[in-house]
């Protein structure tokens, strides 16, 4: 069916099935709320009336701030129907999150604020005119509770398919934060891309726990239901965290088709859920594993595989995908219940940007998955030269596409620089979105190889700091790290390779961490021939992660710069 606007996919589901419930809120196992597709209708209606009674234009930023729920889905949908632009924001509980979100107020300038009662008080200094806002309108707060004290007429407004319908805002947090002007054409050409990839129809059940503010969390596992008309089951990131178990239990409890993460989830549920807690476990009705990340990984999946494959989990659900919050959300993916396919890369050729694959796994191989078919037009680039790579050479993915948004909010310079890239070889000059990652095509398969500002170049030879990284999580020595950061820092003109690594315990004496920082420097060398110059231990979980579990190494090496991280002990070469 062709769609307008947003308003118009919420409005036919409540007119083909009213009664269906859209969404199911989950608090452990237990369903604590649900509402159907008419009730979500209605309250969006009784939403957007309010909104548009407290002064709110169309095209104004509307900024939510919520915890994820049913409140949060019904506050989108109620500024869609005013024709606002959403600005999701998770609830800033601590002094990062704080900053990140008057950085986003600043840039939007949005016109109101909708938020819980409870809520209104706690974050007030947020949205005065006086200090951080000085130069912006007054906001108008709308506590979430007093829209629908009283019910304000509504009517459907004039949507333009190219209006901005969300402000996508990217999770660095170290500069000013980025939105991702995501129209409501993106959306429509984005979800209808999922609905048929993931092979989605009326009988399909999600079950998603990723954050609500991130674009895999958002577009995957809330809308992409909703547009295709099945019910999705939500639950927050907290619970997952605290029990994954839950995860699996709910996929068992709820006949879930469709549900998945990036790499970080499979590997948590591998390490905390004992074989004694699953018992009962039945994952017969998992479909579509979906696992987006860059790059996937085949061990996280293989690993998985091997711990629940006795209880009905099949390894051809595993459905590796690729995409990023500027194209609204997928680029490319498998097919489900099909097996994706595996390369086996020799590494030598690798580092110099060449693809030589190998008939199967040596010593010098490294191995890379397919993130599947392609969804858009989509090229492989030199990064330097702007010319198109030739077949099987690693370069940067470019993409062109209806799906691909508008550009950053206020940013004209980096949208210039991001969206509107040319191809030097190219006859027709079309405008790509430079997503920054790299990777090649393969038999009409996407690869992705890593992040280019995440490259490591040293010696003229080219190494991803996940493989570096990946070395020490398979090691022995991975029951004593958490997560790891490998990035190069600039010493006297020279770079030199740093290693950040969280400690599971600070009662290790700083002899025992000079044998493991010597280990370690010989299991790096001899895995990639390159010298670590500095190897920094510090405390669990103070590596700095995105939302979706990704490492920010850039911020991470600005934190060791500044000193701003819990530092245990620090190891050098004795030649430094």
């Amino acid at each position: 069916m062709h769609y307008h606007s947003m308003i118009d996919v919420l409005n036919n589901q409540c007119k083909n099935k009213p009664d269906q419930a859209a969404c199911v809120f989950l608090e452990n196992l237990n369903e604590t709320s649900k509402i159907t597709f008419a009730q979500l209708d209605k309250d969006a209606k009784k939403i957007a009336g309010a909104l548009l009674h407290a002064g709110a234009e169309p095209g104004d930023r509307a900024v939510l701030i919520f915890a994820p729920g049913l409140d949060l889905v019904r506050a989108f949908w109620g500024c869609l129907y005013a024709n606002q632009t959403v600005v999701l924001v998770q609830p800033p509980f601590n002094k990062k999150l704080l900053e990140k979100t008057h950085r986003i107020i600043h840039n939007c300038q949005p016109k109101v604020v909708l938020l819980p009662a409870k809520s209104a008080d706690r974050y007030a200094d947020l949205f005065t005119t006086g200090g951080y806002l000085s130069s912006q309108e007054p906001i108008t707060v709308l506590p979430f509770e007093s829209v629908f004290e009283k019910i304000y007429p509504w009517q459907k407004p004039a949507v333009n398919p190219d209006d901005v319908a969300l402000l996508q805002y990217t999770s660095g947090s170290t500069s000013d934060p980025k939105g991702v002007m995501v129209s409501h054409k993106n959306l429509l050409d984005n979800l209808e891309k999922i609905k048929n990839a993931f092979g989605m129809h009326e009988h399909s059940v999600m079950f998603g726990w990723l954050p609500p503010y991130h674009d895999m969390g958002l577009m995957g596992s809330i809308l992409s239901p909703l547009y295709t008309g099945y019910t999705t089951f939500l639950m927050t990131p907290f619970t997952f965290l605290q029990n994954p178990l839950i995860w699996l239990q709910a996929i068992a409890q709820y006949r879930v088709t469709i549900t998945g993460s990036p790499n970080f989830a499979y590997d948590y549920c591998v390490k905390r859920i004992k074989d004694e807690k699953k018992k009962g476990l039945d994952l017969s009705s998992w479909e579509v594993a979906f696992n987006g990340a860059e790059p996937v990984h085949h061990g996280t999946m293989e690993r998985f595989y091997q711990a629940f494959q006795g209880y009905g989990f099949r390894k051809e659900a595993f459905y590796p995908c690729y995409g990023l919050a500027e194209l609204t959300l997928l680029a490319s993916s498998g097919k489900p219940l099909i097996p994706y396919n595996l390369l086996h890369i020799k590494k030598s050729q690798l580092e110099t940007h060449r693809v030589e694959i190998l008939p199967q796994e040596t010593l010098d191989s490294y191995r890379l998955v397919s993130c599947g078919s392609l969804h858009h037009d989509i090229r492989i680039v030199d990064s330097d030269t702007f010319k198109s790579c030739e077949t099987d050479v690693i370069g940067e993915i470019w993409i062109t596409s209806d799906s691909v948004a508008k550009g950053y909010w206020s940013q004209q310079e980096e949208t210039q620089q991001i969206f509107a890239a040319t191809i030097d070889n190219e006859c027709e000059k079309k405008q790509y979105l430079r997503t920054g990652d790299l990777g090649f095509i393969h038999d009409n398969e996407l690869y992705v190889t890593g992040r280019i500002k995440d490259l490591i170049i040293l010696y003229g030879k080219n190494h991803y700091p996940q493989d570096i990284e990946a070395t020490l999580k398979h090691s022995h020595l991975h029951e004593l790290l958490g997560n790891c950061a490998a990035f190069v820092k600039s010493l006297n003109n020279e770079y030199l390779l740093t290693l950040v690594c969280e400690l599971k315990s600070q009662r290790i004496e700083p002899q025992e961490l000079e044998r493991f920082s010597n280990e370690i420097f010989e299991m790096i060398y001899n895995a990639h021939t390159v010298e670590i110059h500095k190897i920094v231990f510090v405390r669990r979980n103070s590596i700095p992660q995105t939302t979706s579990g990704k490492v920010k190494r850039r911020q991470c090496r600005e934190q060791l710069i500044n000193d701003e991280l819990p530092v245990i002990y620090k190891w050098r070469l004795t030649s430094q």
